[in-house]
């Protein structure tokens, strides 16, 4: 598995739990042990614990420099790519800015539209920014 595997499966995770209303470590904890192999099942682990514990401070960062949507009026694909890289940029110190937003932005344009890719740069670039 690859760690572009692993960060897809991670996203797909992020948006299962938040369609289900099951945003909860334990949940995380074991869809990670399940759908992860290798190292990523302890990367993946802390990365969405670390996500989970500060979902309210990511949301309100997202909120704060996306200019269209708010969380909870974004697309639920959109959103778990967002928390996810967001997760990657302020938590995984292994993992540079530029790659976490590349990341999403491959992931959008996968998972939803074009449109998204670019609303999803741009407030991922933004955060980024501003985090450094």
């Amino acid at each position: 598995m690859t760690r572009n595997e692993a960060r897809e499966i991670l996203m797909q995770m992020m948006y299962e739990m938040d369609t289900a209303k099951n945003m909860n470590k334990d949940a995380a904890s074991l869809l990670a042990e399940e759908r992860l192999a290798g190292n990523h099942i302890e990367r993946g682990k802390a990365l969405l614990i670390n996500i989970i514990d500060n979902l309210d401070a990511i949301d309100e960062e997202i909120n704060k420099f996306s200019k269209s949507w708010k969380t909870n009026r974004m697309p639920k694909v959109d959103l778990a790519v967002i928390r996810l890289a967001v997760g990657e940029i302020k938590y995984a110190e292994d993992v540079p800015d530029a790659v976490a937003i590349n990341e999403a932005i491959n992931l959008a344009k996968k998972y939803s539209t074009d449109q998204s890719s670019r609303y999803v740069h741009g407030v991922l670039g933004a955060i980024a920014k501003n985090n450094g």
